[in-house]
C-alpha cells in the first residue's frame, strides 16, 4: 500500500495484507462453506447481539478503563494489563501511547461495536485467522469480516470505541484475550479518522471529482487516504466497505510503480528507477506531501543526491504535471543499495 505512512500502529500483531485480497471473497457465500467444510477449526465470531450480557459488558468496561490509561499516557498499568508480549516490550508501548498522547490526552471515550472471536482450537500460532461475522447471505447488512495474521489460539473480544473530547477525531480498538482471571490486552489500535483536517468522505469525493476530471493520478493518492481513514480497522471488511474497495481498486493507475518500479526520464536525459510514490501527511501544517523514492547507485555525494533528488523530482512532475494541484511539497529520497537513502524536500512551485 502506498500510503504506508500513517498505518494503524499495533502490538503483537502483524497487520494483514493489503485487504484488497480479502474483501474480494468475504462475503462470498459459496467460498465460506467450502473453507468452513476443508477447516473443522475454523474460527467463529460472535457479535455483541449475540453475545452473553454479562461477557459483553465485562469487555466493554475494560476497554473503557484501559483507554482511559492510553489517555494518561500510563505505560505502566498498560503494561499491567497486557500478554506478556506486550507487557516485555515496554520501549515498543511506550513509542505506540507517544505517537498519539497529544491527541488523546484527557479523552474519554464510548463503545461503538463489541465482538467475541473464538479462536481456541487448533494450531498453537493461527497464520491467517478468518473470522465471519453476522448474516452471510445475499443483500444482507450484517456482514463483518476480520483477517487477523499471527494470531496466538484463544478466545478474544474485540472492542471498538468512538473517541471524544480529543485533539483530532479518532477511533481506538482493543484486542482483548480471555486469561484465567481478566481479560489482557493483546493488541491496540490508534486510528486517526482525519488526514490533513478532513475526513474519509471528504478524501472520497475529491478523489471522485479528480476521476471525472481525467486526473486520475490525483484521483488515486485521495483514493487512498480515503481508504487509509474510511474504517476503525485495517483488518476489517464491512458490505459498505466492500463497495468502496472495489471502486478504488477499479481506479489503480497503470503507469505508476505500486507494483513494480517506473523509469522516468528528466529534463537533461537522466533517467531514474521510481520504486515508490506515497503520500505523507505535514506533521505541522494541515497539508500533504508527495514522497518519492528512487534507487541509485551511491549517495555518500550529498552534493551530487541533492542534486539528482532536483532533477528526479522535475522528471516525477514532467511524467505526472496533475500532481502540483493537490500536494503542497514533494520529497525525493535517493536509496543506496544498501538501503541507506538521502532525501531532499522542495516545495511544487518551486519545482519548474
Amino acid at each position: 500500500m502506498s500510503y504506508a505512512q500513517v498505518s494503524t500502529l499495533s502490538l503483537p500483531l502483524k497487520q494483514s495484507s493489503l485487504l484488497r485480497s480479502l474483501v474480494r471473497f468475504l462475503f462470498c457465500v459459496a467460498a465460506i462453506l467450502i473453507a468452513l467444510m476443508l477447516d473443522a477449526r475454523a474460527e467463529s465470531c460472535q457479535l455483541a447481539t449475540e453475545m452473553d450480557a454479562n461477557m459483553k459488558q465485562q469487555l466493554r468496561t475494560a476497554a473503557v478503563q484501559y483507554f482511559g490509561y492510553v489517555a494518561a499516557d500510563n505505560v505502566p498499568a498498560i503494561a499491567q494489563n497486557s500478554i506478556p508480549e506486550i507487557a516485555n516490550n515496554t520501549q515498543g508501548l511506550t513509542q505506540l501511547l507517544q505517537a498519539n498522547a497529544k491527541d488523546l490526552a484527557g479523552a474519554t471515550a464510548e463503545p461503538r461495536s463489541t465482538f467475541f472471536l473464538d479462536a481456541s482450537g487448533g494450531d498453537q500460532v493461527l497464520q491467517n485467522a478468518q473470522f465471519y461475522c453476522g448474516v452471510f447471505n445475499p443483500g444482507s447488512d450484517t456482514k463483518v469480516g476480520f483477517s487477523l495474521n499471527n494470531l496466538p489460539a484463544g478466545k478474544y473480544g474485540l472492542i471498538i470505541l468512538d473517541v471524544k473530547n480529543s485533539q483530532k477525531p479518532y477511533f481506538y480498538s482493543f484486542l482483548l484475550k480471555q486469561e484465567p482471571n481478566a481479560w489482557k490486552i493483546a493488541a491496540l489500535f490508534p486510528r486517526n479518522r482525519t488526514i490533513a483536517g478532513h475526513d474519509a468522505q471528504w478524501y472520497w469525493q475529491q478523489a471522485r471529482d479528480y476521476k471525472a476530471q481525467g486526473k486520475n493520478h490525483n484521483a488515486w493518492f485521495y483514493y487512498l487516504i480515503a481508504r487509509e481513514i474510511a474504517s476503525p480497522l485495517p483488518f476489517i471488511g464491512t458490505t459498505k466497505l466492500d463497495s468502496f474497495y472495489d471502486e478504488v481498486n477499479k481506479s489503480e493507475p497503470a503507469d505508476l510503480p505500486e507494483k513494480s518500479p517506473v523509469t522516468l526520464t528528466g529534463p537533461n536525459g537522466k533517467q531514474f528507477q521510481v520504486t515508490s510514490i506515497f503520500v505523507v501527511p505535514d506533521d505541522k501544517q494541515p497539508i500533504l506531501n508527495l514522497v518519492m523514492k528512487y534507487n541509485t547507485a551511491d549517495i555518500s555525494d550529498t552534493a551530487k543526491t541533492f542534486m539528482d533528488n532536483k532533477d528526479a523530482m522535475k522528471a516525477l512532475l514532467m511524467k505526472y504535471p496533475e500532481l502540483r494541484e493537490p500536494f503542497q511539497n514533494l520529497v525525493a529520497r535517493a536509496v543506496a543499495p544498501s538501503g541507506q537513502d538521502f532525501g531532499s524536500m522542495l516545495p511544487m512551485k518551486d519545482i519548474q
